[in-house]
């Protein structure tokens, strides 16, 4: 296990000396060999030279973080970074998650680790050597910094490159670069094959949708990462022109009246077709009259790791599965407040 101790900057002439991030590729430099990290990949090396450095920030653009040797100890307060670490062969080195990190089964949760509020004397009690999280708290990071702790921010994707990014320097700082880099591939795969399923009929009908992401009319719109999702389908949000995430009024929505309604209520709560149908007016939208209502996994629809195929295929097959006269191309119009 590695020292907290140690120099996080110590100059090995053999080693890596940074990882870039771009797009699906992952670039990494040697002082000597001059290897790139996509190369030792399609290698298969089981070996990987640390220290590595690599970068934080959604696809790369944050400060940069170097490992001395390869991580024994790594606590996760993100879901999807949790999901990735298992799926790259990390697992067995993850010895603290925090309590929504319910995926794969068996993860170590522990009361009292959240990624909303990060308790700086709860992680160090784990005695890590690699601390990754989703939120950058300024003065959480800032204590681990402190304590000589490397930490890696990890944000939510973007798009689609932001995903295949962060797996790649999550697969870099772990020692499971090529790990990492097959997944991807796979994942790119899966995801082409999942949406070559659908129709074009209804690609090309761009169907309208609002995605409801909470009954106080939260939604996701075109910029969100869940919009990039929908728009391999063709498919625009009642939202678009607004940032992300925007709370609607009940009359923009059925104004807007969108072709399909996608639910991945967060928390607790439990809103069922019915529930839509008796809201006032909405009898009246399109997607409730023809049925076109999709129940989504909140867990999938919320994280942005290694089970987005899974995600992307549960869409297509729900799309695929509606009814003519719900993806028949309508006349929705966009709404943004």
């Amino acid at each position: 296990m590695m020292s907290r101790k140690k120099s996080l900057a110590r100059a090995v002439g053999s080693a890596l000396c940074g990882i870039a991030i771009a797009a699906a590729a992952l670039v990494g430099c040697s002082s000597g060999e001059g290897e790139t990290a996509s190369n030792s990949a399609k290698n298969a090396d089981t070996t990987q030279n640390f220290p590595v450095t690599v970068k934080s920030g959604v696809s790369g653009e944050g400060e940069s973080v170097t490992l001395e040797q390869k991580p024994e100890r790594i606590v996760s307060l993100s879901p999807t970074a949790t999901e990735v670490l298992y799926a790259i062969g990390a697992g067995e080195h993850v010895v603290a998650v925090d309590k929504h990190s319910n995926y794969p089964a068996g993860t170590p949760i522990v009361d009292g680790l959240s990624g909303f509020k990060p308790n700086l004397e709860a992680v160090v009690a784990h005695d890590p050597d690699l601390v990754v999280v989703s939120r950058e708290d300024d003065t959480f990071v800032a204590g681990l910094h402190t304590a000589k702790i490397p930490v890696l921010v990890l944000p939510a994707a973007k798009k689609l490159d932001d995903v295949y990014s962060q797996i790649e320097r999550l697969g870099a700082a772990t020692g499971h670069i090529a790990d990492a880099t097959l997944r991807v591939s796979e994942m790119q795969s899966d995801i082409e094959s999942a949406v070559k399923t659908v129709p074009e009929s209804i690609k090309d009908a761009h169907l309208s949708y609002y995605h409801e992401i909470s009954s106080k009319l939260y939604a996701a719109a075109d910029s969100s990462f869940i919009g990039q999702v929908y728009a391999l389908f063709g498919m625009r949000s009642i939202a678009s022109g607004a940032k992300d995430y925007p709370q609607l009024t009940n009359e923009a929505v059925i104004d807007a009246n969108p072709d399909v309604i996608f639910q991945a209520n967060q928390g607790s709560e439990k809103i069922t077709p019915q529930d839509l149908a008796a809201r006032p007016g909405w009898n009246t939208i399109k997607a409730v009259r023809t049925g076109a209502i999709v129940q989504l996994d909140q867990d999938l629809a919320a994280r942005w790791g290694t089970r987005l195929p899974l995600l992307i295929k549960q869409v297509a097959e729900q799309l695929a599965a509606l009814p003519h006269d719900a993806t028949a191309q309508g006349s929705a119009a966009s709404v943004a407040r």
